[in-house]
This record gives structure tokens, sequence and C-alpha cells, in this order.
């Protein structure tokens, strides 16, 4: 459409890396902190690319 533009979150790709920090108890009952990284659409453009 005319007028959109880019999102500036992904840079007009629809997806970003999205990161997520836990602390999760493991089978010997010690905390460990617990980070995942995973590619997914956008969370401010819904995956559009244009805001």
């Amino acid at each position: 459409m005319p007028g959109e533009q880019h999102c500036g979150a992904c840079g007009g790709s629809g997806v970003t890396e999205h990161t997520e920090h836990t602390v999760e108890t493991d089978a010997h009952g010690n905390q460990t902190p617990v980070v995942r990284s995973w590619t997914g659409p956008c969370s401010t453009c819904h995956g559009s690319g244009s805001s």
C-alpha cells in the first residue's frame, strides 16, 4: 500500500529473534538459569513487515 513504512523493529522482514530468560529447577533440586532463543514473527508488526 502507498504510504506504508517498513517496520523499524524487524527492518521490514516480518521476523525477529526472540529471547526468553527463565529459571528452572533441575532433577537435583538446583535452580538453573535457562536462555531460549528462536526466530519468529515480529511482535511489533505481527509479521507484516510494515508499520
